[in-house]
């Protein structure tokens, strides 16, 4: 982002100025946030999100829409998929779409598959590495920017199935005077989360959420969920038999699966798979000189507060917190609620987008589970069984762990009877 777009994007609105948001004199990134958490909260504008959501995952989870990249082979009546891709495939073209309605896909159609590669290689902005030595993270990138720039050029009339909030967002930055390019950028901010903030100066990354991303997120939550459900017979068979009543051909009652007393061991499940794999982390700001544990914070300084330690406490978890098991939650109601269970941040940097993440994860879920016969099947070229995927806890995150590079779950798919 440019140094105007920067000032732009952080000045604070004088009290003539022609332009000031109803919100009052905020910032335009704040002023975006807002934006952001009035679509995310429970709504209206959230219930109409999630539809949009349900619609397209829906679609992507039948048997002739499944996107091609995520084929490894096929028959008449057998499909041979990579999880990893088609729940990342599927669940970033549905926020895609249904933030920014059908144009930004339709005049970018290969923007999903940019971002996946893109997020592959993000770390890279956090080493701060030359653009020459980062190409394969610099060029998708680049095509991503290029894509909401083409998009925020499109007539209003060409958008009009975009949410209420990037509708706003785009109305404030043109009252701003924010570029196009600029506009570009912030957008991802928003859509693509921490990932894409290092386009930005490195101090108003340490003032943004790293657990606000949709895209980056909630793609990994759904292949590790639906990893180890596939991997064990019998969670398998309970969380297929809760979810079961909820779907109605085409149709799917969200309320259904995110009640716990409904789908108890899928919520379960969602809740362990965050609390193994969730590598969160907040930012604060020093106000006033501290001592803690022998160590002085002075004002100013910004600290980082990773959450995942202290996911692995045993005197909250229990005992063999380097195990997945769901029952844990389910033995312990109010685990959730212990401050340590930080998987979506908290206080300022609570992620706004918790709401939304769980329904399009848990609808995904019974989707596949439901429609499908589906099972682990051999990786092509390969006679040995399937290994669990690893986690790839050696290359810096800041959200939800990745599986190691080659470390995919191959999964064999029938239409049920």
């Amino acid at each position: 982002m440019s140094s105007v777009g920067v000032e732009k994007m952080w000045e604070v609105p004088m009290a003539d100025e022609k332009h000031v948001s109803p919100a009052g004199r905020k910032r335009l990134m704040d002023r975006s946030r807002d934006f952001h958490r009035l679509q995310l909260f429970p709504g209206r504008q959230l219930d109409d999100l999630n539809a949009g959501f349900i619609t397209r995952i829906e679609h992507g989870t039948t048997w002739e829409n499944i996107p091609q990249p995520c084929i490894l082979s096929s028959t008449v009546d057998e499909m041979v998929v990579s999880l990893y891709k088609w729940c990342g495939y599927v669940l970033v073209d549905a926020a895609s779409r249904s933030f920014y309605g059908d144009a930004l896909v339709d005049t970018s159609p290969h923007i999903v598959r940019d971002f996946l590669e893109f997020d592959k290689q993000s770390w890279m902005l956090f080493y701060q590495y030359p653009s020459f030595l980062a190409k394969a993270m610099t060029a998708p990138r680049e095509r991503i920017t290029q894509a909401f720039d083409r998009y925020i050029a499109l007539p209003s009339e060409k958008k009009e199935d975009a949410a209420p909030y990037t509708k706003a967002l785009a109305a404030e930055q043109t009252d701003a005077g924010v570029s196009s390019r600029d506009g570009a950028i912030a957008f991802q901010i928003f859509h693509f989360g921490y990932a894409l903030l290092t386009a930005i100066p490195l101090e108003i990354l340490w003032r943004t959420d790293f657990a606000s991303s949709t895209n980056a997120n909630a793609y990994k939550v759904c292949f590790w969920l639906l990893a180890h459900i596939l991997f064990d017979p019998s969670l398998l068979s309970t969380i297929r038999k809760e979810t079961a009543p909820a779907i109605k051909g085409k149709k799917i009652d969200i309320n259904l699966l995110v009640d716990e007393t409904t789908c108890p061991t899928l919520n379960a499940a969602f809740n362990e798979t965050l609390r193994y794999t969730g590598a969160v982390t907040s930012s604060r700001t020093v106000l006033s000189q501290t001592t803690i544990g022998g160590k002085t914070f002075y004002p100013g300084v910004r600290v980082l507060l990773p959450s995942r330690p202290g996911h692995f406490e045993e005197s909250v978890f229990g005992p063999n917190t380097l195990d997945f098991n769901p029952q844990r939650f389910l033995q312990a109601k109010n685990l959730t609620k212990t401050p340590l269970f930080r998987p979506f941040g908290g206080g300022a940097q609570y992620c706004s987008g918790r709401y939304l993440a769980r329904r399009e994860i848990v609808g995904f879920i019974a989707f596949v589970l439901n429609r499908f016969e589906i099972g682990l099947s051999e990786r092509l070229g390969k006679s040995t069984p399937q290994r669990f995927p690893r986690l790839d806890v050696n290359t810096p995150n800041l959200g939800i762990i990745p599986p190691m590079l080659d470390d995919d779950v191959c999964v064999s798919i029938k239409y049920r009877l």
